[in-house]
């Protein structure tokens, strides 16, 4: 399977707090060979889990069956999970991935 980010997501893990507060953090998705969705940052309301399931059913509601999606654990600095999203986004570009941004009130993760 392809790296889907997990670049980005592991280096938004090193730096994530020990205890599971609530924070920032966005997801990314492969949907297919080259398509990759990721979403804006938005303050989790969820669990990873819940959020992973909730933007796997927004892409299977859009015609997207079979995504993988992750989500980075949440963290308290905004500014380190929109530089983790631009760094998951570079990283598929340079893959030759297509891109495609989900912006809220699309993926709402707060449902």
């Amino acid at each position: 399977m392809k790296a889907l980010g997990f670049v980005a997501i592991f280096l938004a893990q090193l730096v994530a707090p020990a205890a599971a507060a609530p924070g920032w953090t966005f997801c990314v998705a492969e949907g297919g060979e080259h398509d990759i969705w990721i979403t804006g940052v938005f303050a989790a309301a969820h669990d990873r889990e819940r959020l992973e399931a909730d933007f796997k059913a927004w892409l299977r509601g859009h015609g997207v069956a079979g995504a993988v999606a992750q989500c980075p654990a949440p963290k308290d600095d905004r500014t380190d999970m929109v530089n983790a999203a631009l760094t998951a986004a570079q990283f598929h570009r340079k893959l030759g991935d297509t891109l495609h941004e989900v912006l809220a009130p699309e993926f709402d993760p707060r449902r």
